[in-house]
């Protein structure tokens, strides 16, 4: 990592890892963009309305997520692409009703989205670390069997050289993506086309046809295709199906948001949510944008910022800027644009072979950030096969519910989120308490813990041990207040329950202003020696003594610790 979002990378540098990424990022959203107008049978004066309305929202999304606005935006690199969840759904209602369609889908879907945005701290046991990866990782492998897919149906019937291309880009890049000099991996996917273009040109391959034929300009003969919402049959008929697919959707973004947030700094750190839901505040908004103009949801942040990341070793903000423009900017003129998309499909695949495969990694990393467990292994393990299967279960119907079936991504993601509400219902019979987060609650909270230590039979040490870790936890809440917050009383929410051999102590606090400082963090950074006239690191060593674990979210208004605590002493927190 050379920059992080907020610190300043030279402009030469940032421009030109904002190139690196434009390339097959345009190209991808011409391509699927191109793919679901002309799989609906929509005219094509409404494909040059979706390309050049999509890649004008999308270039602005990118924009707009540099910018650490409070709500709204990530503060950091976000690269922005069709949402691969909705596209087989676009499609359905495209051919259904038309733009007109598709786009009081889109408004009315995303009007829930903001709803869950605003409860994400209370969907915390469903949107966790291990489904978004889930949903990544399955993303990862059903995107690049469409590519290839879509390079073999249209070389059928031609030469098997039109092959050639795409191998040679892809051992390039492959080349270029294992070598242990870092400027040389930097270089991996302009290599890739490069190698793939200078093959491809001389063997004809290159659309050059398509290229003359575009016009300079997209919007001579555009015209506005929505002639007002619809609301008929068809929308009552697919809108149960569509909200299925915009969850799915949704806790991809929710996982996208999250891979790129951890990739986009030197040091791992607690994951701070609030940023994940400025940035879901940002895809909901622009999403909206999009249904509003009748163009397709093309600002979904993807994943693959993270790989992107780790070509170039640049988070700033200014290549998400530049990148937004550059995006922009291009959307106007056809001709650039057919310049891009006019790049031979295998060469296309080969590319995204690379990221996707770089892409699967990162969804892994998010579902073993934590260890695993045996319920944790069923859960992936059976949602991935499934997922992976899915192409079989399609055959079990017909119509949108044999594509929802048939859809890998639905079909696991669904599955996943299915599996960890099940195993967390043992939450929902938690003894709760509820008071004010002071000094003089650390009673009422330490009678709590002792009433289910007695109803658990735990020994009088391990009973102390549960006491003390979470009066730490409360001390530490204590001392971090909000700019306005020290005279306005948050309340505390606490529950225990038994895990195994274990306890497991959730302490939520609700406040007016955000809380700064994270716990988990403290727990990383505090050496094995402390000052003792130094309370705090004090306070954070016993903290990591007494518990096994320790995991803190925060969310905008809301800050959730999670403790365990084991009932035989052992380890220190993780």
């Amino acid at each position: 990592m050379r920059y992080e979002p907020a610190e300043h990378c030279p402009p030469r540098q940032a421009l030109g890892a904002a190139l690196l990424i434009f390339i097959p990022n345009t190209i991808s959203i011409v391509l699927l963009t191109t793919f679901v107008v002309r799989a609906s049978g929509v005219s094509d004066n409404y494909l040059a309305w979706a390309t050049l309305t999509g890649l004008a929202i999308s270039g602005l999304s990118m924009v707009l997520h540099a910018f650490p606005f409070r709500y709204m935006g990530s503060g950091g690199l976000v690269v922005t692409n069709l949402n691969v969840p909705l596209l087989a759904v676009s499609v359905l209602a495209l051919t259904r009703g038309g733009p007109s369609l598709l786009a009081s889908l889109v408004i009315t879907s995303t009007l829930l989205q903001f709803l869950l945005v605003s409860r994400l701290a209370s969907l915390r046991r469903v949107f966790t670390p291990t489904v978004s990866g889930i949903v990544i990782m399955l993303v990862a492998a059903s995107a690049v069997p469409f590519f290839v897919d879509r390079t073999i149906s249209h070389s059928l019937g031609e030469s098997g050289l039109v092959l050639v291309p795409g191998i040679v880009a892809l051992a390039a890049g492959l080349w270029g993506a294992v070598q242990s000099s870092e400027a040389r991996r930097l270089w991996t996917l302009p290599m890739a086309v490069a190698a793939g273009l200078a093959v491809a040109v001389p063997m004809g391959l290159y659309d050059v046809d398509q290229v003359a034929a575009a016009p300079w300009l997209s919007f001579t003969d555009l015209q506005w295709p929505l002639r007002g919402l619809d609301f008929g049959i068809q929308f009552w008929s697919l809108l149960p199906a569509f909200l299925v697919v915009k969850l799915t959707a949704f806790l991809k973004v929710v996982g996208d948001l999250s891979i790129i947030n951890r990739a986009s700094y030197r040091n791992p750190a607690a994951l701070d949510f609030r940023r994940i839901q400025s940035g879901l505040n940002l895809y909901g908004a622009t999403t909206l944008l999009t249904g509003l103009v009748a163009s397709l949801p093309v600002s979904a942040p993807w994943s693959s910022t993270a790989v992107y990341i780790g070509f170039t070793g640049i988070a700033a903000r200014s290549v998400g800027i530049y990148l937004g423009l550059l995006t922009i900017l291009i959307a106007p003129f056809a001709k650039l644009v057919a310049i891009l998309a006019a790049t031979p499909d295998a060469v296309v695949a080969s590319v995204f072979i690379i990221i996707f495969g770089l892409l699967f990694i990162e969804g892994s990393k998010a579902v073993f950030t934590s260890p695993m467990d045996y319920r944790k292994a069923v859960i992936v393990g059976v949602s991935m096969v499934l997922g992976i299967s899915a192409a079989s279960f399609g055959r079990l119907s017909e119509g949108i519910w044999g594509d929802l079936l048939g859809n890998t991504i639905i079909v696991g993601g669904v599955t996943a989120i299915g599996m960890t509400v099940a195993t967390g219902l043992r939450g929902f019979w938690r003894r709760r308490l509820d008071v004010d987060l002071t000094l003089s609650s650390l009673t009422d909270v330490s009678e709590f813990l002792q009433a289910f230590a007695s109803r658990h039979r735990w020994s009088d040490s391990a009973s102390m041990r549960l006491n003390l870790a979470v009066e730490e936890v409360l001390l530490t809440l204590l001392d971090q207040t909000g700019e306005n917050d020290a005279d306005q009383a948050r309340r505390l929410s606490a529950s225990v329950h038994p895990d195994g051999n274990a306890a497991e102590i959730e302490l939520i606090v609700y406040s007016h202003e955000d809380i700064e400082g994270n716990i988990e963090d403290q727990l990383a950074i505090v050496g094995d020696q402390v000052s003792p006239d130094d309370a705090h690191q004090l306070s954070t060593m016993l903290l990591r003594h007494y518990a096994s674990s320790v995991h803190h979210r925060k969310y905008y208004g809301v800050d959730i610790v999670t403790c365990r605590v084991e009932r035989h002493a052992s380890g220190q927190a993780t």
